[in-house]
């Protein structure tokens, strides 16, 4: 019987989910470890979900938005796999402070090979009726959706465990190692062997790795993810504009996408009650928006930007996987998973 590759994959949210499912259907023997119930959030449960490109600007980083771009296509394979995915609204609208700047977006979006067209006032107004001052000029870029991360990370882990993948829950408290080479991993006292081991539990593996003398150049930042009790089909879209990110909740309402105030956690509720002031300046509503929940996640972030997929340190059967954007990267990065792991 040929042997299967033993693979442990250290991280439970859509980037590990990513990298299990792959690596199983690759043939690889894949345990996946989670956390578990009652643990810290993972940067999944806090993230907005918006897939797409549009939201950033390609001159700032002109190689993570070629990259971003490349990204997107395998969801299309996704949907050939799976059939749907959790996706909430489809289509997003953007406008800057001024006419001349949102000209200046949408070329700047079309010379990069973004989908992105313009939209009039009127057209404007006829996708999102509850806009109080619709702009007169609007980009639209009918590509961009946005799901629902920690279902995206479920579809993974479902599909994962279809294929023969099984998950345990718990602690991971060290990397395994021995003669040079990962052997496998502490899992709250208890040895799990593997003839791989990947980290792709974001952050977490900067102390795994550190553990056994390798040191992974990733920071994290936090942000602010902010839901809003505002009724159903208040907004139909993305919307990206006066300084806000918005879309509908999966169910209901609203949710904000936000960077992290300078005061810190003393200055979340002014930042929540500036958000809600911004929404109903915004929106014609028929009651005030009110704050539901307001969740910070912490982003693991490379100092280099690029992602990190592949072998780490001197240590060999040893990789991580991990990048942000992660619920737009976790496809392309679980694919690239099984040339980087299997093929080493």
């Amino acid at each position: 019987m040929t042997h299967k590759c033993k693979v442990l994959v250290v991280g439970g949210g859509v980037m590990g989910a990513s990298v299990a499912w792959h690596l199983t259907k690759a043939g690889a023997a894949v345990t996946l470890i989670d956390s578990g119930p009652g643990s810290t959030p993972s940067a999944t449960a806090a993230s907005f979900g918006w897939v797409g490109g549009s939201a950033s600007t390609p001159s700032d980083d002109p190689a993570a938005f070629a990259l971003r771009l490349h990204a997107l296509d395998e969801f299309k394979r996704l949907e050939r796999d799976w059939g749907l995915l959790p996706v909430t609204v489809r289509g997003a609208l953007l406008w800057g402070a001024t006419t001349d700047e949102t000209a200046d977006l949408i070329a700047e979006h079309l010379a990069a090979g973004s989908k992105i067209e313009s939209l009039s006032g009127q057209q404007l107004r006829q996708k999102e009726p509850l806009l109080v001052a619709p702009p007169d000029l609007a980009a639209w870029a009918p590509d961009d959706f946005a799901l629902e991360p920690t279902d995206l990370a479920r579809c993974f882990l479902q599909a994962a465990r279809a294929e023969g993948a099984s998950v345990l829950s718990g602690t991971v408290q060290a990397v395994l190692y021995a003669q040079g080479r990962a052997k496998g991993v502490e899992l709250q006292g208890q040895s799990i062997y593997a003839d791989k081991v990947v980290l792709a539990n974001g952050y977490g593996a900067v102390a795994l790795a550190a553990g056994i003398g390798v040191d992974l150049a990733i920071e994290q930042q936090p942000a602010v993810l902010m839901r809003f009790d505002a009724g159903k089909n208040v907004i139909q879209h993305l919307l990206c504009a006066q300084d806000l990110e918005l879309r509908p909740g999966k169910e209901a309402g609203l949710m904000s996408a936000l960077d992290y105030p300078q005061q810190g956690e003393a200055g979340l509720q002014a930042l929540a009650d500036e958000t809600c002031q911004a929404i109903a300046q915004l929106l014609q509503l028929p009651v005030p928006p009110r704050l539901h929940s307001i969740e910070v996640g912490f982003r693991p972030m490379t100092l280099s930007k690029l992602p990190l997929c592949g072998p780490i340190g001197a240590v060999e059967d040893l990789f991580a996987v991990i990048a942000h954007p992660g619920v737009i990267l976790a496809p392309l990065l679980g694919k690239r998973a099984v040339q980087a792991v299997l093929a080493s």
